[in-house]
């Protein structure tokens, strides 16, 4: 592999994940009174909800993806502490639009809050835990969903019309300098 960018750890708070979504959370907590606090779910198409298992597999990566048709959103159940990596949205008509690798950056994943992703914002596949076995975690998604996956080991960038049935609608080798590969600090 070429080179490696080793990623900046911060907090997922409101303030630092809001370029690229939304933490939810219940930002007062009044004790005479339930309060609703509306999150910003958007989907085009039905809604879908899974739980997924997450092994601890490693701190390495290579590929981005974003999601066009949803909010996607995430909520950690149960496991040891987490990172996700995400980097702003780019335009989401230009499949060569991709995020230079030193403006991704790595959330440390609040178990007590979820988070959404803002359409287009681009994102790690997995989420990278700091130790064995794994973790679970709630996904809203949408079916159809559309999305666009880049490996920056090799420049390959696929879209989907629906990541679910894996229908291809491009794919591409994209000019530029590749080699890269993403890697989460080991103790966070």
């Amino acid at each position: 592999m070429g080179r490696v960018h080793t990623l900046p750890l911060e907090p997922m708070t409101a303030e630092s994940f809001a370029p690229f979504g939304e933490v939810l959370e219940a930002r007062e907590r009044p004790s005479d009174r339930r309060t609703l606090f509306p999150a910003n779910l958007r989907v085009d198409g039905a809604p879908t909800l899974h739980v997924i298992w997450q092994p601890a597999a490693g701190l390495r990566f290579t590929k981005l993806e974003r999601h066009f048709g949803v909010t996607q959103t995430f909520f950690q159940l149960e496991g040891s502490p987490a990172v996700v990596a995400a980097a702003p949205p780019t335009d989401i008509h230009d499949p060569a639009a991709l995020p230079d690798p030193a403006s991704v950056r790595g959330f440390i994943i609040d178990p007590a809050k979820g988070f959404a992703f803002k359409r287009g914002t681009w994102h790690s596949l997995d989420r990278y835990l700091a130790r064995p076995p794994g973790g679970v975690f709630v996904i809203l998604n949408v079916n159809p969903n559309p999305t666009q996956i880049v490996d920056y080991a090799n420049g390959l960038s696929v879209r989907y019309a629906d990541l679910w049935t894996e229908r291809e609608t491009g794919r591409a080798t994209l000019p530029g300098a590749w080699g890269v590969e993403f890697e989460v600090p080991a103790t966070f």
